[in-house]
């Protein structure tokens, strides 16, 4: 009987493995080849690093061009570089309540309890008894670093924290898939080294199966039984995709009008300028604030999971505009995937995926956006018709109509916004480069606005003899003002909430807001009645709006 031939794997002392941009089928697959650069420069740096390298370990980038690079590696490179991304440490942690098996549901036994003062809401302190355990902590590599993380020791700090939470959250989210990690921690591991070594020897064409471990969102087979699979050597390469991804947490506004976080937006860049991107990676980096937010970082907390493309954006851009010493209109990216996923239960679940590419004036309005308003609420839906090209006020009648009102015209962070709002408008009318039908929509913004502001101190005038120009250096007298002008406002705001059909507004438009002289010039109302009658859903939401910024 004829024996079946085995062929044999091939020999290989060291690897090299050539990438072009436009050959990797997705943008993770692009970020990840980022991440190996910037990983094995960092490490490159590293004392411990340089010592294995004396000692026979090769793990370098041997070219990096703007569309490809090389990294020339042979298996002890590739273990060391394993080695370094799946770093893990056992930690000791605090647990208030003794933990279970999940299959057995056996008492796991804690290392020791500890009793702890805890200081309640009331600010009484109390003896609590915690349970000690064990746990594994991801390393992170050059992310803890603290020219990278300014809130880093070295090792803790506020962003590799947030960035450990998402792989043990979302991309390790079964425990059966931290075994990289864990095994680490206890010791010595090569076993997938050795297995992505013997996977990569084989010729470029060879596949592997592509879990959602590494490529996020994907499954074992499709809807038709299809199954997912890899290049080996593309497959590599995701395992550092989550070194240049940006990590973000999408909060969400409750009815009590509080943030809630909601898993993580990753804000993955398809790379189109390698060497332009590795280079700028570490700045964008570094620049992130330490101050946090709750726990966490104040410049990770994004109002839409969208949010986050823009906001890499504009970093990337930022540091372009200081290297060039101009505005920047170029960027080393196609533009930004977003996967917006959160853990629930035992499962992780994707709760939105997207993407922006570089678009100059959004990038522009969004820093406005976010540097210059301070309600949430207010933030969120700017940023909603930012990204999908609508007018600043769109959306803001059903925000308006749905929400109690405490949370919009009794809110001074939104009072505020929509101040900000109309005077913003009022400034671009003035702008060279706006064009007529642009002015002409800011003008009925601004009409609307001054319409709503003289009603109100009309009728702060004319049923309270109240005048601001008398009471303001009279602090009784400016309470009192205050009060009655929010009343009269909140009362009209009521008014034109309720009123949802057409002509019910534009009666109520016309018979109360009309009610006191309007000094306007002919023009402007026949402007205004044109698109009252025209366009009733937009002056209403301007009017809510306008007496909301008016309280």
């Amino acid at each position: 009987m004829a024996k079946t031939k085995i062929k044999d794997t091939p020999k290989v002392e060291v690897l090299t493995l050539n990438y072009q941009l436009s050959e990797l089928p997705s943008s993770q697959h692009r970020a990840g080849l980022a991440g190996a650069i910037s990983t094995i420069r960092w490490l490159e740096r590293q004392p411990e690093f340089r010592e294995k390298v004396a000692n026979g370990v090769i793990c370098r980038v041997s070219q990096l061009e703007a569309k490809g690079a090389a990294i020339e590696i042979n298996q002890a490179g590739l273990e060391a570089l394993f080695d370094e991304i799946y770093a893990a440490s056992i930690e000791e942690q605090a647990r208030p309540q003794l933990l279970k098996n999940s299959r057995t549901k056996a008492v796991i036994a804690p290392l020791r309890e500890e009793e702890r003062e805890e200081t309640d809401a009331k600010g009484k302190v109390k003896q609590k008894k915690v349970y000690i355990y064990p746990v594994v902590v991801p390393g992170g590599s050059f992310l803890a670093d603290a020219q990278y993380d300014k809130s880093s020791d070295g090792k803790n700090g506020h962003w590799i924290k947030l960035w450990r939470d998402m792989v043990w959250s979302i991309l390790r989210g079964v425990p059966a898939t931290r075994k990289p990690f864990e095994a680490r921690a206890d010791g010595n591991y090569t076993e997938d080294a050795a297995k992505v070594w013997k996977d990569l020897i084989q010729p470029e064409t060879f596949t592997v199966d592509l879990p959602s471990t590494y490529f996020l969102g994907a499954q074992a087979f499709n809807a038709e039984t299809v199954p997912f699979k890899d290049r080996a050597r593309f497959q590599f390469l995701l395992h550092f995709w989550l070194f240049a991804a940006q990590i973000y947490i999408p909060a969400v506004i409750n009815n009590e009008g509080k943030r809630d976080l909601v898993g993580y937006a990753l804000a993955i860049p398809d790379v189109s300028d390698l060497e332009g991107f590795c280079d700028e990676l570490p700045f964008v980096l570094s620049d992130r604030s330490p101050e946090i937010s709750g726990y966490r970082p104040r410049d990770a907390v994004v109002d839409l999971a969208i949010e986050s493309a823009l906001d890499l954006l504009r970093r990337l851009r930022d540091h372009l505009t200081i290297t060039t010493g101009e505005q920047a209109t170029a960027y080393t990216v196609l533009g930004v995937d977003v996967i917006h996923a959160e853990k629930q239960g035992n499962n992780v679940r994707v709760l939105g995926t997207t993407r922006l590419d570089p678009d100059p004036p959004m990038v522009n309005e969004y820093s406005r956006i976010r540097n210059g308003y301070w309600s949430p609420l207010f933030r969120k839906q700017r940023l909603l018709n930012l990204v999908n090209h609508q007018p600043w006020y769109r959306g803001f009648d059903k925000l308006l109509c749905s929400l109690p009102y405490e949370q919009s015209i009794e809110n001074d962070y939104f009072r505020r916004d929509v101040r900000e709002a109309f005077q913003h408008e009022e400034k671009t009318m003035d702008e060279p480069t706006m064009s007529d039908e642009k002015v002409n929509d800011a003008k009925i913004n601004e009409l609307v606005f001054q319409f709503v502001r003289n009603y109100v101190g009309r009728k702060l005038e004319s049923k309270y003899q109240l005048k601001w120009s008398e009471v303001k250096d009279k602090p009784d007298k400016k309470k009192e003002y205050e009060d009655k002008k929010e009343k009269i406002a909140k009362d009209a705001f009521l008014a034109v909430r309720s009123r949802t059909e057409q002509m019910d507004f534009i009666n109520y438009f016309v018979s109360t807001l009309c009610s006191v002289p309007q000094h306007l010039k002919s023009e402007d109302y026949v402007s205004l009645t044109q698109e009252l009658y025209k366009n009733h859903d937009r002056i209403r939401t301007l009017t809510l709006l306008a007496l909301s910024a008016n309280s």
